[in-house]
């Protein structure tokens, strides 16, 4: 189906929505909850800005490999992926460092500008989270220009209950067998939550037999794509308690993860490398181990006029890539396995209070702090050791005209410093003498001074429906790997290299949300405009690398660049047994001074969802669901140099599930059949479209949830 013809029929149906007058339902209200919440200081902002809440039920429900790709039912949301075990989240075509993810008030840092860097968060340990689309600096500093995902803890359990869960998980695709296992108690309002996770998968399928690597055609053996294998150990556990005078709570989490990479995505692949060994569960050389650490203190003090919150935190994000030991130029060959060791340590406090609340009038404010510190190893350079200084003060006023308007406005000022010294490497002759030395990165001492501001507006209609309006500026201070990363970087296939010259990003935003909500009826229509006047990436370059198999640079430039698009979200309760979720997404964006656009750019899609919860007169079968989903998305012809188009195509998915009451406990099933038609397609957002790679064929997701109370 043509794109016009698309557009026309959502026109009409959202036409025929904005003319219903239902009696308004607040069961309907999923996108605007914020009671689960409303301790946070800063959640009245959530009132201007397009917020939505996710419960750990619907990321189950919807799950993906990922956590970021459990989010890409939401229109405007997106991933970009590498293979099926490390995906970055996207909002609204924007991703790396302008997306922040925070978790339980601290912001995750794990090498984040890196495409092949995933998230090192258990996604069974998200019990709700909150997504902010849109320019969220004020709150958060910088990187926070194109939203922020908010993972929050579960609400404190009533006193004197203790609660327990276990999660069994298979999918047929990669043989991926994994547990999850869940005790929280609370005892006199002392409260405890632990957690441990453990998968483990194969290679896994792809509906093809053969890839492309600069114009060669290579083997794939028995549908896998080999060493893809891994394995995941996830431990948690949270302690705290709650009084008259609020509550605190230290929250611990460590992350690990071993696992392959592609041969043919690691290096120049050989044929004879790519042979199947036997063993789909390997685990071999070229792979990546992440281990991340993190300590959160959260506590909340109440005041006169709320509460003083106080979050502290500190990470130790250790990811190492290791394979065969090669030189890159003249020279010995490294002794050792360890291609490059990137271990970043941060330091992060936040502070937030109210200063006044009166009446029509709340104001609030805020201080960020953060250090970091990032040691690199292994013979492989990419990026010097450097360290990071970042603070930030913030106020944010709102004021109630009436029962429908509301007004809100913020100034933040922002200060970094940054400093990485000079790098050297050395050289050699033919013969293997030790020749002299060349600089391979400069040295960097720069500091940063930022203003950003927004205002806000938020006008309700009538009883059903209300329209939201939010202007603001937002910022992005340059990361070290822009400013000095030069060498080949394996998970990408390129040399990238820095330039210290470059500026702060800034950004300026405009979004508007309508919303209506009836009795059987929900529409949400966000569009939106950002323009950037010095927007940072990554741009192949006219050169080509010294250094053997690693092809022509990449080189980080910034320029002047535009962002626009909508997303368009429905959902009907047809008849008691029927209902109908329907989203629609678009992003078009622009290099203005190259006219070209930009990398990853989501494509043009369309979600539909029909939910069927047939009238079962067995009360064990009542709570019988099955959902058939369809995800149409356009090709993205819009593609920079060197980024191939990619054609459309469309998915079918489909989900069955019922939840059995067992006395006091409960046991849920689900079954998800993912791609049923074992389409084959080159994912506009997958790093691994550039060697011609399809993504995962048909998988079954079979997930048992057993809680007991």
């Amino acid at each position: 189906m043509e794109k016009n013809t698309l557009f026309l029929i959502f026109s009409v149906f959202l036409a025929w929505s904005l003319s219903a007058q239902e009696e308004p339902d607040d069961s309907l209200h999923y996108m605007e909850e914020i009671s689960v919440v409303a301790s946070r200081q800063y959640i009245p902002i959530l009132k201007t800005l397009d917020y939505i809440h996710i419960s750990c039920d619907d990321l189950l429900k919807y799950q993906g490999n990922t956590l970021a790709g459990s989010l890409e039912r939401i229109p405007g949301l997106s991933s970009i992926n590498t293979g099926t075990g490390i995906a970055k989240p996207v909002i609204r075509g924007l991703s790396l460092n302008r997306i922040i993810v925070n978790e339980y008030g601290i912001k995750q840092e794990g090498q984040q500008w890196g495409l092949d860097h995933g998230l090192e968060i258990d996604q069974y340990n998200v019990h709700q989270l909150e997504v902010i689309k849109g320019p969220v600096s004020l709150l958060y500093g910088s990187d926070g220009i194109g939203g922020v995902i908010n993972i929050l803890p579960a609400p404190v359990l009533p006193v004197n209950t203790f609660k327990a869960e276990a999660i069994l998980n298979y999918k047929s695709n990669n043989d991926l067998f994994g547990t999850s296992v869940a005790i929280r108690n609370n005892r006199n309002d002392i409260f405890t939550d632990f957690r441990i996770t453990y998968q483990d998968f194969a290679d896994y399928r792809v509906p093809a037999e053969e890839f492309t690597y600069n114009s060669y055609i290579l083997p794939i053996y028995n549908s896998r794509l080999k060493n893809t294998a891994g394995n995941d150990l996830n431990l948690s556990g949270l302690a705290g308690i709650r009084r008259d005078w609020g509550k605190t709570s230290i929250y611990v989490s460590n992350v690990h993860q071993n696992a392959g990479f592609f041969i043919g995505a690691f290096g120049t692949p050989k044929a004879y490398l790519l042979t199947d060994d036997g063993d789909n569960r390997s685990i071999d050389l070229p792979k990546q181990v992440i281990n991340h650490f993190k300590v959160v203190s959260n506590t909340q003090l109440k005041t006169r006029n709320g509460f003083l919150e106080i979050d502290a935190g500190y990470q130790n994000n250790n990811r190492q890539e290791l394979s065969l030991p090669h030189a890159h130029g003249q020279g010995p060959a490294p002794e050792g396995n360890l291609a490059l060791q990137l271990e970043l340590q941060t330091w992060t406090a936040n502070i937030r209070t109210p200063l006044f609340s009166s009446g029509k009038w709340k104001v609030l404010s805020g201080l960020n702090m953060q250090l970091q510190q990032n040691k690199r190893g292994g013979y492989e350079f990419l990026v010097p050791d450097f360290m990071t200084v970042l603070g930030g003060v913030n106020a944010y006023a709102e004021y109630s005209a009436s029962g429908r308007w509301m007004f809100s406005s913020g100034i933040r000022f922002d200060g970094a410093y940054q400093q990485a010294q000079r790098s050297f490497i050395a050289l050699y002759d033919e013969s293997g003498e030790l020749t002299g030395y060349q600089q391979r990165s400069p040295s960097v001492s720069e500091s940063y001074f930022n203003v950003s501001g927004s205002a806000g507006m938020r006008f309700a209609i009538n009883t059903s429906s209300d329209l939201k309006v939010d202007l603001g500026s937002a910022f992005r201070v340059p990361t070290i790997v822009e400013l000095t990363s030069n060498g080949v970087h394996h998970g990408t296939f390129r040399h990238e290299m820095g330039d210290s010259s470059l500026r702060s990003e800034r950004g300026y935003m405009l979004n508007l949300n309508y919303h209506y909500s009836g009795r059987k009826l929900v529409v949400s229509v966000s569009p939106f405009a950002n323009y950037f006047d010095n927007y940072i990436y990554l741009r192949p370059s006219s050169k080509f690398s010294p250094l053997p198999d690693a092809g022509q640079i990449y080189q980080y430039t910034q320029g002047r660049a535009v962002f626009a698009g909508a997303e368009f979200s429905t959902s009907w309760k047809v008849l008691p047994w029927l209902s109908n979720d329907l989203g629609v997404e678009y992003v078009y964006n622009e290099n203005l001074d190259l006219s070209m656009p930009l990398p990853f750019t989501p494509p043009f899609s369309v979600r539909e969802e029909l939910e069927f919860k047939p009238a079962f007169k067995a009360d064990w079968l009542r709570n019988t669901h099955f959902i058939f989903i369809g995800h149409y998305y356009a090709a993205q012809n819009r593609t920079d140099i060197n980024e191939p188009p990619a054609n459309g195509y469309f998915l079918l998915h489909f989900t069955a599930g019922n939840t059995f009451t067992l006395g006091k406990n409960r046991l849920g099933l689900s079954v998800q059949v993912r791609n049923l038609t074992n389409t084959k397609y080159l994912n506009n957002m997958s790093r691994y479209r550039i060697l011609n790679l399809p993504e995962q064929g048909i998988t079954v997701n079979i997930t048992l949830r057993y809680e007991f109370n």
